[in-house]
């Protein structure tokens, strides 16, 4: 062997071991943290030992002497496998995520400084029940036991922002409580985005995209005082949709399913109750699955890491489920600075001043920014949140008026009391005071007994207006559009045991035009709900099986409701094109199910959003476009309601000379569908399956980069279901389409056996990736299979599952 050949072999031999050493070194970074599972653990601050066991999915089971060492436990495994994405969310909700992610954030934290969630936490543990504050405190000395135990054995992500998790603190689970709540807000996108229509659109163009749903208050625009009105909310939206596409969050959350049936309905003789909330789908997982035993306590389902309570879930005795109530829980105001102090505005005949404080956010760990953060008695100011408008930190002038925000968000309020009373509750009326005291998101709770009790209840705050359109901007000078309170929760909507035998929530407008108050213009589309209704109503009896298929359904009311009027069109027309009467072909033989296979289903969602497009683009222009149909709910509803008029005013191209009608919209509509996807996958229109244009990514805030969207992200995998099906998979209409939100996790419960629950979630118990538990669920998931999680203790310890015992440091 020559000598060069030998130089060569050598340093191949050589790069192929500092290959694996870096690889070895990098694989012991990642997994250096993984949590230990099993054994005896001693920690200080516990009175008594705790068992905890963990099963084939990681799902830990709690077993504790009291109730203090239960929540202590629960903050101590929610750091285990948490721990990063509860330190990340409280970054958020403090606007502190420059500190770890420098300039990229700075717009994210001026957001939330002006939102000013850290002031609220403050303000709410101030009006805490003392059970609340024990509790709250006791969660946190067990995520700060985990965090003093394991320094130098953090997650990756700290080691690759270079820093350490502080302690915890009881601010910041109501920090991240309220942050969630602010995720689920629809009004900032919705109202802002009408004000500016309202003022670019006629009145009765305006008139025909007011959704129909609520008609007790009349959609009455106010007259445009001034092109100016809504200067900069264009950058506060935009902030916060960058906000919500750099964590993953997709597009507007909205929806989920919620159903009951009664012991007369159910094949074992009891109420069976199924939930999914759709939510956005990151990795980790919004969920983590949990039971706690403790005196007082067996309870299951899935908590919110950061938070020590059962949100969804079943004890020995109720089952219960959220959804989005849909109500509109926010009024923005446009204020009027006084032209003789520019420090004041006016309202009712009075100056009033402006509220300033200075916010220092620190960029990385050398530079920071002052920001001058203003607020009236309505709320913050928004159209200041963007990082132009603090170039410099001492400039006090207004160049547009100041837009402020009034949110129930802000109020102080104790969830964290209601779901303690939930949790423990043994019948409906323990049930009920439990949710007198949620507040934000307001919430649909579906509910069942072993006593054959099904219920409904709206809970939330809702803010009593007066007959002024709450979907716009109003003036904030004239003191007409204050709120004059709140909606007592004895008066909010409520059903038990109805004669039918079931209740169905599914974001539907829950109350006819006899209710007082005003509660939202925001409800979903009805396709879910007639679609889940059909299904209940399709046999006498159903099981668990049943609703584990229900949940699966991919039939969409809506695709068949908006199919038949393109049929109808081209009846109307004399059709040459092979490819149309092929495409049509397609459409009339359509079962209207959003299979992965189908290619119908393609060519319908292809051509819903080039119908988007045609009707809407020439009047709004592409940035409004953009936030119309952020939210899905909207552009749904609007387009079944255009579609009921051949004459509609929005099928008119305005830069065309003739008058535009709903046919020929529905017409090039399609033909621009067929000419995408002959470009995109060819003229072949069976290789057009739905599965190929959408799939879901799980993704992880480091995802968004390569190569590490592989080591931290999921997917992609192709999906079934679509915007509108029961097994929902909202895609963006803007950017087709992938799918972000959908059902975070699903569970059904049958109360002949409430110690027993179906459940899944999206990806797995355990944020650390290369853990086992990290993805082991996403193929339950995505096959519609379910992980059977017991309560019963004489199966978990019988059982041959990994068990800790966390034991009092002497």
């Amino acid at each position: 062997m020559s000598r060069f050949t030998k130089i060569v072999l050598g340093l191949g031999i050589t790069c192929i071991i500092l290959l694996i050493a870096g690889i070895l070194f990098l694989r012991h970074l990642v997994i250096k943290s993984h949590p230990i599972v099993g054994g005896i653990l001693p920690v200080d601050g516990l009175h008594h030992p705790v068992e905890i066991y963990r099963d084939d999915y990681g799902v830990p089971h709690i077993n504790a002497e009291d109730e203090h060492d239960g929540i202590f436990a629960v903050g101590f495994v929610h750091a285990q496998d948490r721990l990063w994405q509860m330190d990340l969310l409280r970054h958020v909700g403090q606007g502190r995520l420059s500190e770890l992610f420098g300039d990229r954030t700075i717009e994210f934290d001026l957001l939330f400084r002006t939102l000013n969630l850290n002031s609220v936490a403050d303000t709410i543990v101030q009006h805490l029940h003392p059970q609340s504050l024990k509790v709250l405190q006791d969660y946190a000395q067990g995520v700060n036991s985990f965090i003093e135990m394991n320094r130098g054995r953090y997650p990756v992500e700290f080691d690759m922002l270079n820093y350490e998790p502080e302690l915890w603190k009881v601010e910041h689970s109501l920090i991240i409580s309220r942050l969630i709540a602010w995720d689920l807000n629809m009004a900032w996108l919705i109202d802002l985005t009408y004000g500016e229509l309202a003022l670019k659109i006629p009145p009765d163009k305006f008139q025909e995209i007011i959704p129909f749903y609520p008609d007790s208050i009349p959609a009455i625009v106010p007259p445009s005082t001034s092109k100016h009105r809504l200067s900069g909310i264009t950058e506060f939206i935009k902030t916060i949709q960058s906000y919500r596409s750099f964590f993953g969050l997709g597009s507007l959350e909205a929806g989920s399913n919620g159903w009951v049936i009664d012991s007369s309905k159910s094949f074992s003789g009891k109420p069976i109750l199924a939930n999914d909330p759709h939510l956005s789908m990151p990795t980790p997982s919004r969920w983590y699955q949990l039971h706690l035993s403790a005196p007082g306590w067996n309870v299951a389902g899935v908590s919110l890491p950061g938070m020590p309570f059962i949100v969804i879930g079943h004890n020995e005795y109720i089952a219960w489920g959220l959804t989005s109530a849909m109500l509109d829980d926010t009024d923005f105001y446009i204020e009027r600075i006084d032209s003789t102090n520019a420090n004041q505005y006016l309202y009712r005949n009075s100056s009033l001043p402006i509220k300033e404080r200075i916010e220092k956010i620190y960029i990385g760990s050398s530079d920071s920014l002052l920001a001058t953060i203003r607020s009236t008695h309505h709320g913050p100011i928004i159209n200041y949140v963007h990082p132009l408008h603090h170039h410099q930190h001492t400039d006090t002038t207004f160049h547009q008026p100041p837009i402020t925000m009034r949110w129930t968000g802000f109020e102080p309020s104790d969830e964290v009391y209601g779901f303690y009373l939930m949790n423990r509750a043994t019948d409906y009326s323990q049930f009920e005071h439990g949710l007198s005291y949620l507040t934000v998101p307001a919430q649909s709770v579906v509910y069942a007994d072993v006593g054959g009790n099904i219920a409904y209840w709206m809970a939330g705050r809702v803010p009593i207006r007066g007959k002024q359109n709450p979907m716009l901007p109003m003036s904030g000078w004239s003191g007409d559009t204050e709120w004059k309170g709140f909606v007592p929760f004895e008066q909010l909507p409520k059903q038990r045991n109805p004669s039918e035998g079931f209740i169905v929530c599914a974001n539907q407008k829950m109350v006819d035009r006899s209710y007082p108050y005003y509660l939202s213009y925001f409800w979903e589309h009805p396709s879910r709900l007639l679609r889940i209704q059909q299904l209940l109503t399709s046999t006498e009896k159903f099981s668990v099986e049943d609703f584990k298929q229900f949940q699966q359904d991919v039939v969409s009311v809506h695709a068949r409701e908006v199919t038949e009027r393109i049929l109808e069109s081209y009846q109307r027309q004399s059709v040459s094109s092979p490819e149309i009467l092929r495409a049509l072909d397609y459409l009339k033989n359509w079962d209207y199910r959003f299979t992965q296979s189908d290619i119908a289903t393609t060519i319908f969602n292809t051509f819903f959003v080039k119908v988007l497009r045609n009707i809407f683009e020439d009047e709004m222009g592409e940035d409004i476009l953009r936030d119309f149909v952020f939210y899905g709910a909207i552009p749904y509803r609007v387009i079944s309601q255009l579609m009921m008029s051949d004459t509609s005013l929005w099928f008119d191209n305005i830069h065309t000379t003739q008058r535009e009608y709903r046919d020929v919209i529905l017409i090039k509509s399609l033909s621009d569908a067929l000419d995408e996807l002959q470009t995109s996958f060819g003229k072949e229109m069976k290789t057009w399956r739905w599965g190929s244009l959408h799939t879901v990514t799980f993704k992880h805030p480091f995802g968004s980069r390569k190569p590490l969207d592989k080591v931290f992200n999921i997917g992609p995998f192709p999906i079934s279901g679509g915007g509108t099906t029961v097994n929902k998979s909202e895609y963006k209409f803007m950017v087709p389409y992938s799918t972000e939100n959908g059902p975070s996790m699903r569970q059904v419960v049958d109360l002949v056996d409430p110690l027993t629950a179906y459940t899944v979630i999206t990806s797995g118990q355990s944020g650390q990736p290369l853990h086992q538990h990290y993805d082991d669920q996403t193929p339950l998931w995505l096959n519609g299979a379910y992980q059977r999680v017991t309560m019963d203790w004489n199966e978990v310890t019988t059982s041959n599952w990994r068990q800790l015992i966390l034991k009092p440091e002497r």
